[in-house]
């Protein structure tokens, strides 16, 4: 529907669920016809969102719970706002050989100073340009997060401030877009993966704490067992639940799978993330144990910290 007859609709549906109940409370027979009016528009603008018949059954208790005002909450919910920020056009030159440069191994002291010394418009930029590479996987999500809170703590420009603050609600949202969407279209093993990683970046963002961080984790945890033992054989599908359970402080259920995995399964992915993680829990013949294991299986390794820790 378009927009204009999308609004004279939800008009119409919450005149026509507010009179009838006008009507029913003074015994008149005309508010069940409002209130029959009011539900066929309602379902009418429930199935221009979605176009399946199966979400209108789902919803009709909030049609009842939420009287007469539920066309008006999912107008609000699927409504499209359009974004402050475009993306950053940066000149691309052509080098002899291409590569993509690797953000989590830059320094990002060097956005800090902007956001401290620059001038609004290119603290604006910087905002601009971390979002973009957050929302584009470029630099850690809760990293990216770390840099656009201190830059509302540090900056006193209204402006940067209010930039900085829209970006981290756009970056909320846009992990609860994401999160919605992969759970509801569970199909394929990417999309598994998708929804574990969303629900872990959600998690690990700051947006989320107490009981809404514990279920967001459970939810995600109980999806991905299942999904693992669907996709034994996937790194990164073993690697989520793995970072899920260790939020959790599941560290027994942890230590199950991963041993199960290191055994049968010996992923270069898996194995890193074994050595950080028994470092972590300080169990030093663990480490040792797969660090020989990492080395005979010929692994090269590309983070920083474990080329130090396997002394080249």
């Amino acid at each position: 529907m378009k927009m204009r007859k999308e609004i004279i609709i939800l008009i119409l549906s919450i005149l026509s669920g507010t009179l009838g109940l006008i009507f029913i409370i003074k015994n008149n027979k005309y508010g069940y016809l409002f209130i029959a009016i009011y539900f066929l528009l309602a379902i009418i603008i429930s199935y221009s969102y979605k176009k399946r018949y199966s979400d209108i059954f789902k919803k009709l208790p909030f049609f009842v719970l939420f009287f007469p005002f539920f066309p008006f909450i999912q107008y609000l919910q699927n409504i499209k706002i359009e974004s402050r920020y475009k993306p950053v056009e940066i000149s691309e030159k052509k080098e002899e050989e291409n590569e993509r440069v690797n953000f989590s191994s830059v320094d990002l002291a060097p956005f800090m100073i902007v956001l401290k010394y620059g001038d609004p418009e290119q603290r604006k930029f910087v905002v601009r340009l971390v979002y973009d590479a957050i929302k584009n996987e470029a630099i850690d999500f809760s990293t990216g997060i770390h840099l656009l809170n201190e830059a509302i703590k540090i900056d006193e420009h209204p402006d940067v401030v209010l930039y900085a603050s829209d970006a981290i609600t756009n970056l909320e949202n846009f992990l609860i877009e994401k999160i919605s969407y992969y759970y509801e279209n569970l199909n394929t093993l990417e999309d598994y993966i998708n929804f574990g990683k969303f629900s872990y970046y959600y998690a690990k963002s700051g947006f989320l704490a107490g009981e809404h961080k514990q279920e967001i984790l459970w939810q995600s945890a109980l999806i991905l067992r299942t999904a693992v033992h669907v996709f034994p054989e996937s790194p990164e599908l073993i690697l989520y639940l793995l970072k899920t359970l260790e939020l959790l402080e599941e560290y027994n259920e942890l230590e199950e799978v991963l041993e199960d995995k290191i055994k049968n399964f010996k992923a270069q992915k898996i194995m890193e993330y074994a050595i950080f993680y028994y470092i972590k829990r300080k169990k030093p013949k663990n480490v040792q144990r797969l660090v020989s294991d990492y080395i005979l299986l010929g692994f090269k390794p590309e983070s920083e910290a474990l080329k130090f820790l396997l002394g080249g």
